[in-house]
């Protein structure tokens, strides 16, 4: 009884997160910081995109023992677009993710495949190896892996930058967080960060809400910000981490 574990004794299988182990790697499109993250889950993937495990879960009964090497470029360079079709709010605005249209981020995934193949493959794995599931061992080449990963890519739930702060044309909101054009109202979440970090971005994110909180607390003693722009662009650049999911075994 795994909740009951949890509630009494607080340990168990519960005092997890589902991945919580893991390496952030320098491979060779890295400029000198770690590009990518490495997700060890205790689980069997159910699905090649790395999230389907996890909205699946649920519906299955009896789960197949496997781990799962979940991998993210962290600091990707690939650039999506969010563009306003309308001043009715009512009328959706055109998204494009842009997934890895940076070579550099294939590559940070490329690599990110054969050593989480090298790691399930290590000594110390024996007892648990077993038949790859995703990508397959039919996928070898450098092009294999590459359409593998621009099929099963996703965003790694970190979307940053969509409404991004800064001083010049590009900004959407100041650098205290006030939407420029438009009266009283701030944005205070991840969108107005203008470089994705290199980790995860919950705790910038609540660092920023902490800040907008801040500034309207003190809207009577307003911290003055020097900036100007030319004209208001109504088309905003976004980044995501990219994940996909790889060597999943049974």
């Amino acid at each position: 009884f795994p909740i009951l574990r949890w509630y009494l004794f607080k340990s168990g299988l519960l005092t997890s997160t589902g991945c919580d182990h893991g390496a952030f790697v320098r491979t060779s499109a890295s400029t000198g910081q770690p590009d990518l993250q490495i997700r060890f889950i205790a689980a069997k993937p159910l699905g090649a995109d790395g999230m389907t495990t996890y909205t699946q879960f649920r519906n299955s009964k009896a789960p197949e023992d496997g781990y799962t090497f979940q991998l993210i470029a962290v600091r990707p360079k690939s650039r999506g677009e969010i563009r306003i079709n309308s001043s009715n709010t009512h009328v959706k605005p055109s998204i494009d993710m842009g997934y890895l249209n940076n070579s550099a981020d294939v590559r940070t995934l490329t690599e990110g495949v054969k050593l989480a193949r090298q790691l399930g493959k290590n000594v110390g794995w024996e007892e648990y190896l077993g038949e790859e599931v995703y990508p397959g061992i039919d996928v070898q080449s450098d092009a294999e892996i590459h359409e593998y990963a621009k099929n099963t890519v996703h965003s790694a739930n970190a979307g940053v930058g969509t409404c991004r702060m800064g001083t010049g044309n590009d900004a959407v909101v100041t650098p205290s967080l006030e939407v420029i054009g438009v009266k009283n109202v701030r944005v205070g979440d991840s969108s107005v960060i203008c470089t994705i970090p290199g980790g995860q971005t919950a705790t910038p994110t609540v660092m920023i809400a902490e800040r907008c909180a801040a500034f309207v607390r003190s809207m009577k003693n307003k911290i003055p910000t020097a900036f100007h722009v030319e004209k208001k662009k109504i088309t905003s650049s976004s980044s995501s981490k990219k994940a996909t999911a790889a060597a999943g075994t049974a």
